[in-house]
């Protein structure tokens, strides 16, 4: 009964952005329309996510589902409205304070401390009086001041105090008040630029530093800052690596209860051996890796990495901000960091740098932020989600597919034991049909239009040249000759010369604007 309600309740959201303008074709596509099986839009044949619509929600509710009933649990949150498990994201906004650029004002040189008088005068007798010194006096012959206000010279005359008077108060006038009278009035300095930065996804679990750092380390176009093209290419590889339905029977196209059985079932199988997600860490803070003869050294201790390879206890890497270099005196980040080396790029990790490690994978493996990437597409795996299957990362889709035939027509995982290859790909019987109008292909003739099938009216009313000569489509089994953009019927009454009509098969020719030749001849009579 319980698979009968799954097979009852298949919801394709056709409300979803429904209208919304298409990115790509623009004013060529009237309005997303989503198709009742094919995932794409009815009029561009996009797909939703190349539409201008706010995915925020279903995505969160997607991966929320992904993780449901998995160790990752504590990344999702139920919705209080219908109970759905949803993803608790981890959008955050970070200020980054940067230092304004000032301009150098030039200060006039004040007077010397030689046109001052006797540096000391004795006081009556009695004991006497202390005498206080601003750090910065010297004697009479000083070189002279120049600079702004200290601690113990006021910036402006008036700002002084009125003096008070007292017995045992030097009778000298001090270098510090005659500064005082010159020295310009201060130049209020500039205060730091900060900027706010809004990133759509940040590694959830650690400090703002580190999940800052990494992110300094994705190349600039896949960074997912919003508004940005890295938060498009987020967006896109979300719909792309998660397809909703490699995972919600319910949002595939009319599965018998057979084959949603199968389907939770191999939802079920990658949940407990394949599915997690990522996690950044230091290197240095994993501990020396085993060197040759298996022995583990401590931390600092001289490992093939070097004395001072891996920071000491209590050390904290330099984690800069960003689009600003470490300032002098910081630690490097240029120092490796023990022995450990990229799982992808073979290359040394460095001190101070995060590394993104797969727990299913073991601890001793790591990436690059860069470099944690699916095996068969190449592309950064989406907030760190992974799949690992012998040893390797997936990402979902490439996962699916190395455990099922996908159709080419839905974009489903077929669960059937009965479909169909033709050019190549996998298709469910009922969906190896026409790209265009979706007439079923079976014993009928197709052809290939952009690795879809496309049938023979379609193909000659939207894909087919037309012949140069009678103006008419040419059939997709008929020869014809094409030069450049122009294209003829391989038939003597269209094939031939503009001058002389001969037949022009087999023959040497010239094309002029559309036109054919024979000869030299034949180019003067024609062209003038």
């Amino acid at each position: 009964m319980e698979i009968e309600k799954e097979v009852k309740k298949m919801t394709l959201g056709h409300e979803l952005g429904a209208g919304a303008p298409c990115l790509k074709c623009k004013d060529k596509c009237e309005g997303f329309e989503l198709h009742f099986w094919r995932k794409i839009c009815r009029n561009c044949k996009c797909g939703l996510e190349d539409h201008d619509v706010q995915l925020q929600t279903e995505e969160n509710q997607k991966v929320g589902r992904l993780f449901e009933d998995t160790k990752y649990t504590g990344l999702i949150a139920k919705l209080k409205k219908d109970g759905l498990p949803s993803y608790r994201g981890s959008q955050v906004t970070i200020s980054i304070s940067t230092p304004a650029m000032g301009t150098a004002v030039p200060v006039p040189a004040v007077a010397t401390a030689a046109t001052v008088g006797p540096a000391f005068t004795p006081t009556p007798a009695g004991p006497p009086a202390p005498t206080h010194v601003a750090p910065s006096a010297s004697s009479a012959s000083s070189a002279p001041v120049r600079g702004g206000p200290s601690a113990t010279t006021p910036a402006h005359p008036s700002a002084q105090a009125p003096a008070q008077p007292s017995a045992q108060a030097p009778a000298y006038p001090s270098a510090a008040s005659v500064a005082a009278t010159v020295v310009p009035a201060a130049v209020p300095a500039k205060t730091n630029v900060v900027k706010a930065i809004t990133y759509e996804w940040a590694p959830p679990g650690v400090n703002q530093s580190l999940a800052l750092r990494y992110m300094e380390l994705l190349p600039p176009e896949r960074r997912p800052i919003a508004g940005t093209q890295g938060a498009d290419y987020r967006k896109k590889q979300m719909a792309k690596q998660l397809p909703e339905h490699d995972q919600d029977p319910a949002r595939c196209h009319e599965l018998t209860p057979a084959e949603v059985k199968q389907m939770e079932q191999y939802v079920r199988k990658y949940k407990d051996e394949a599915l997690g997600m990522g996690d950044l860490t230091l290197p240095e803070e994993m501990g020396t890796p085993a060197g040759p003869a298996g022995a583990r050294g401590a931390l600092g201790s001289g490992a093939p990495g070097g004395p001072g390879a891996v920071a000491a206890a209590g050390d904290k890497a330099a984690v800069g901000k960003a689009g600003i270099p470490a300032g002098p005196g910081a630690v490097s980040s240029g120092g490796l960091a023990g022995n450990y080396s990229c799982h992808h790029c073979q290359k040394p990790m460095r001190q101070g740098d995060p590394a993104v490690y797969a727990e299913r994978a073991g601890y001793d493996k790591l990436w690059h932020p860069a470099c944690f990437v699916c095996c068969t597409c190449n592309e950064l795996l989406v907030d760190m989600i992974y799949f690992l299957k012998k040893g390797r990362l997936y990402c979902g889709r490439h996962y699916g597919d190395s455990e099922k035939p996908r159709c080419g027509g839905c974009d489903e995982l077929i669960f059937s034991n009965e479909y169909t290859q033709a050019e190549g790909q996998n298709w469910h019987l009922k969906h190896f049909c026409c790209f265009d109008c979706d007439c079923v292909l079976a014993g009928e003739t197709y052809v290939m239009e952009n690795d879809k099938p496309v049938c023979k009216p379609c193909y000659m009313k939207n894909h087919a040249v037309h012949c140069t000569a009678c103006q008419k489509p040419i059939e997709p089994e008929a020869q014809r000759v094409s030069y450049g953009e122009h294209h003829w019927h391989a038939e003597p009454e269209c094939f031939r010369c503009s001058g002389c009509s001969k037949c022009l098969t087999g023959q040497r020719f010239m094309a002029l604007q559309g036109k054919l030749l024979c000869s030299v001849e034949c180019k003067k009579k024609v062209m003038g």
